[in-house]
């Protein structure tokens, strides 16, 4: 390969990389949390903009996820203790499935003890697109108004380094209900 060829793959490997980095940015911290409504594994509908609408206001930790990922199915424990933590708070925690079939993902949530909101999005048809979900998991913590204010991707399958992302999200959280 000749150092022109080495040069020009460098240069669109890197325009490639600023592209993709601009997507991503779109849904950064400051953006707009984009609204959807599905249904829950409950038989009812989450719609996020509630959220934020009625008061009290909410801030929501939003999870996008799956049960056949493995830092999705190492990240819900900790979901799980999250939501009992702030379960007396204004905090709504919901996990955002995009497994293809609801069975296996009602079949999990029991398993599982989850003790928050599941909603189903087969293939990530509704938050795929607006969400930017590139991986997952994908975690956003959204304030009270409606804004993404922290973006967490993927999660760690060690315990010890799952504990500090959790403490990372707790506090993230905290700050969030100390505004008004």
């Amino acid at each position: 390969m000749s150092r022109g060829t080495r040069v020009s793959l460098f240069v669109a490997f890197g325009v490639a990389v600023a592209l993709a980095s601009a997507v991503v940015a779109e849904l950064s911290p400051g953006t707009k949390a984009p609204d959807f409504t599905l249904p829950t594994l409950g038989g009812g509908k989450f719609t996020l903009s509630k959220c934020f609408s009625k008061v009290p206001k909410k801030v929501v930790l939003l999870d996008i996820w799956a049960t056949w990922c493995p830092p999705c199915r190492s990240e819900i424990p900790f979901l799980i203790k999250i939501r009992k933590k702030f379960k007396a708070q204004e905090v709504t925690v919901v996990g955002v499935s995009i497994d293809r079939g609801k069975d296996e993902v009602v079949k999990f949530a029991k398993e599982q003890k989850i003790n928050y909101t599941i909603a189903h999005d087969p293939n990530a048809k509704t938050v795929g697109g607006p969400y930017k979900v590139s991986a997952i998991p994908a975690t956003y913590i959204i304030d009270k108004k409606g804004v993404i204010r922290h973006s967490h991707v993927g999660f760690p399958r060690d315990e010890e380094q799952g504990e500090q992302k959790a403490a990372e999200m707790e506090r993230e959280i905290r700050a969030l209900l100390k505004e008004k």
